[in-house]
């Protein structure tokens, strides 16, 4: 009571001098009140299985670590913990929780290897494997959390939120992705991941500094976004999916997760590379004035020789790189291709005729051609970007940060870049590089993006046609209750489907789902007799389209893996329950000519229908976990043909390339043409490479196939006769018009060439007659 009182006493008093003060008198050196920040409570849930003991902050400084001047606290038995953090900062920094060794997994057990997990900072409810993956996509390119979040559905198949507790969440239905089963193999595999980096902690990155074993940590995260494709792959295993013994499951996600580790890419030396990348990354640069100028960025180089090589080029005149009133500067993709001397030059795409492909941009579809310029805004300080690329083909956000290699030998670069995991830069003899060093000025710059879902697009050759079989055979059967040539019997089915699909409720019609049902079957290859597993064949190729398959092994060739290759085909129906329904499918591919075979439903869900100007495109929902690990698919119905179309998805890339300075000096050491920035960029012949048909609208079986190859070689095969013409030639005679001339040994002809349209028209002539030429590229 003594203390209680005295307490009490100096609380009267010090309030007593204080309104005295106020009150003019008394003096004014009193010492002011101490300040306490207000604090706010936060609360967080540590999950791969609930983590005890686990150390949780908030990240202020970004470093990977709960510092001494950092909040924290350790996780109970359910893997929760309260902390409380100064109000000013909730919202603000990511929370991070430190697993180490000390540390037990309520599902798993003791944990043996120490991992790091995070979350980003206006989601700090929950810090698990997944929001993880979340918040290194916020780090690296500055999306919302809500964006980040989706593209990582997107790439697993992930229904349910990413910020929930998944160990509370039901079983995915419709084969949807098991959040917990993705989350597990993540841990496993950044687990397996670090003790395969466990040799780098104290040694040097390459910009000098010591590396420490957060700063491995933050690799390993990094990595983990690259990999979720090949760890979707894992996961759908049919050994892996197939496994309900929590032991024997472990074993297979630990073998999955070494071989995923291996093969990342990221060891003790490319570490090297990506933790200077990081470190650079993570410290803002002063904002300098820059003076407009030409700009060259290396963005890809194969290298056979001065005769064989592949160049990528991103480039900005002076013009194009100067701000305009939104802050924002364009640039100008060229690619320039030469095989045995033959040069092709395009703009966009993998391939000369992928400038050709359309996409639909909000208002009608386009395609960008040569020379055309997109735009990014002025970057940060930190190095931040928004791009707009082939006008809303891809949008996105970019960090970029470049590491001084001026004065460096150019092999010593190129090791370290292979090292490093970048392929943008590949020589076939390195050789050729010398002792020459980089000069000064040079860099290498590491770009980190962004990408969310892209518009719908199609590249519009023949060969993007779908076609479908008749009524008759689309309807499928069993084929012994079938008359000798009709249905599953016909002839038609032993081919290929050649009846082209010219409106998308004509394809759903006929994609039903009901397969021709044969006896068991077999076959010879090599003199060995291979039969079919299963009772019976059922062919679904008839009645489902494919989406894509998983495996490469090869369709008869090599040695036979049986009846069937092992690779897995994925199909869809439509059909099933509920409006606009979908059926996926998981098949078997038979070895000796690639049949699809006995079906298995993975999933259902349904298909939407979306009018795109004068066009129309459908796309899927509900994806089951095996179709995520495949590019997305989609239809587009326009100009009286369905086409096989796709989307971007939401994914980050991780890119590198030379600016001005070294890549202008590389491209001069390997002996190749210098690459100005101000000259537009135009059309060689070789940019017409690809199979053209060309036909006479009225005349039948007036076909000419022009096969124009990448090294110049032309050939051309006649209806008349259907052989190749040995005496062909084709003849561009106009590049930047398309105009060519070809002649057969049946007639002559000439006309122009549509590049972006993929599509012809001029005349042709015989000894005999004339009509007109229409071109259509495959």
């Amino acid at each position: 009571m003594k203390m209680q009182f005295k307490r009490l006493g100096i609380a009267l008093s010090s309030v007593a001098l204080l309104m005295a003060a106020g009150c003019g008198g008394g003096s004014s050196d009193a010492p002011a009140a101490p300040v306490v920040p207000a604090t706010t409570s936060v609360s967080t849930t540590v999950v791969d299985g609930a983590i005890q003991n686990a150390v949780v902050c908030l990240d202020k400084n970004g470093n990977g670590l709960c510092d001494a001047g950092e909040v924290q606290g350790r996780t109970d038995i359910n893997g929760k913990v309260t902390i409380d953090v100064p109000t000013a900062d909730v919202g603000k920094f990511p929370i991070i929780a430190l697993v180490g060794t000390d540390a037990n997994d309520k599902d798993h057990g003791r944990v043996l290897t120490a991992y790091t997990m995070s979350a980003p900072a206006d989601k700090l409810g929950v810090v698990s494997p997944l929001t993880t993956l979340v918040q290194q996509s916020v780090a690296q390119t500055g999306l919302s959390s809500a964006d980040a979040a989706r593209a990582v559905q997107v790439s697993t198949g992930i229904t349910v939120s990413l910020f929930d507790d998944f160990t509370k969440t039901p079983a995915a239905t419709n084969g949807g992705a098991n959040a917990a089963a993705v989350a597990r193999l993540i841990v496993v595999t950044s687990q397996q991941q670090s003790l395969q980096l466990a040799g780098a902690a104290g040694t040097k990155s390459i910009d000098g500094s010591v590396i420490t074993q957060a700063q491995i940590d933050m690799a390993v995260q990094k990595k983990l976004l690259e990999l979720l494709p090949d760890l979707m792959v894992a996961l759908t295993d049919p050994a892996v999916m197939a496994a309900t013994d929590p032991t024997v499951k472990e074993g297979l996600l630990k073998d999955a997760a070494i071989k995923l580790a291996t093969n990342s890419g990221l060891d003790t030396g490319s570490v090297a590379t990506v933790v200077a990348v990081n470190t650079q990354g993570s410290t803002p640069a002063p904002v300098v004035a820059v003076v407009p100028a030409t700009v060259l960025n290396l963005a890809n180089l194969n290298f056979t020789d001065r005769d064989n090589y592949f160049i990528r080029a991103v480039t900005s005149s002076v013009a194009q790189n100067t701000p305009d009133a939104n802050n924002n500067v364009k640039y100008v993709y060229r690619n320039i291709r030469s095989v045995v001397g033959n040069i092709a030059q395009w703009g966009l795409g993998s391939e000369p005729a992928r400038g050709a492909d359309l996409h639909f941009n909000g208002s009608a579809w386009v395609n960008c051609p040569v020379n055309f310029e997109s735009t990014a805004s002025v970057r940060d300080a930190a190095g931040n970007s928004n791009y707009n690329y082939c006008n809303g083909l891809e949008t996105g956000q970019s960090k970029r940060v470049a590491l001084d290699v001026g004065g460096k030998p150019m092999a010593l670069v190129y090791s370290q870049l292979l090292a490093g995991g970048s392929k943008f830069l590949t020589l076939k003899d390195p050789g050729v590089l010398g002792t020459t060093s980089f000069p000064a000025g040079s860099s290498v710059i590491y770009l980190a993006s962004t990408v969310p879902t892209g518009p719908v697009a199609y590249y519009p050759g023949s060969n993007s046609w779908i076609t479908q079989y008749s009524a008759a055979i689309s309807a499928g059967g069993i084929a012994a209750n079938q008359a000798s040539g009709m249905g599953c019997n016909s002839p038609e089915f032993r081919s290929v489907s050649n009846v082209n699909s010219t409106t998308l409720e004509s394809l759903v019609s006929a994609m039903a789902g009901t397969p021709c049902v044969y006896s068991q079957g077999s076959f010879t290859y090599n003199g060995v007799t291979y039969t079919s597993p299963d009772g019976s064949q059922e062919a679904w190729g008839n009645s489902t389209l494919g989406i894509g398959s998983i495996g490469t092994a090869l369709v008869n060739s090599g040695a036979a893996t049986g009846f069937y290759t092992g690779n897995t085909k994925l199909r869809i129906a439509f059909k099933g329950p509920g409006l606009n329904a979908v059926t996926y499918y998981s098949c078997k591919e038979k070895f000796d000519n690639g049949g699809t075979r006995n079906c298995t439903v993975l999933g259902q869900g349904s298909y939407t229908i979306t009018p795109l100007g004068d066009g129309r495109a459908l796309t899927l929902n509900s994806l089951p976990a095996l179709f995520a690990t495949l590019p997305t698919w989609a239809l587009v119905e326009r100009d009286g043909h369905v086409y096989r179309a796709y989307q971007n998805k939401p994914t980050m890339l991780n890119t590198a390339r030379l600016n001005s300075i070294a890549a202008t000096a590389l491209l001069s050491q390997l002996g190749l043409p210098a690459i100005d920035p101000s000259i537009p960029f135009t059309l060689t012949a070789g940019s017409y490479q690809g199979i053209w048909d060309v036909s006479d609208p009225v005349v039948s079986g007036s076909k000419t196939i022009l096969s124009i190859l990448p090294n110049g070689v032309v050939t051309c095969q006649d209806s008349i006769d259907l052989t190749v013409d040995a005496s062909c030639a084709v003849t561009i005679t106009d590049p930047a018009t398309g105009a060519y001339r070809f002649s057969t040994a049946h007639r002559t002809g000439s006309g122009i060439f549509d590049y972006l349209a993929g599509t012809g028209a001029g005349q042709w002539q015989s000894t005999t007659t004339s009509g007109r030429n229409l071109a259509q590229r495959r």
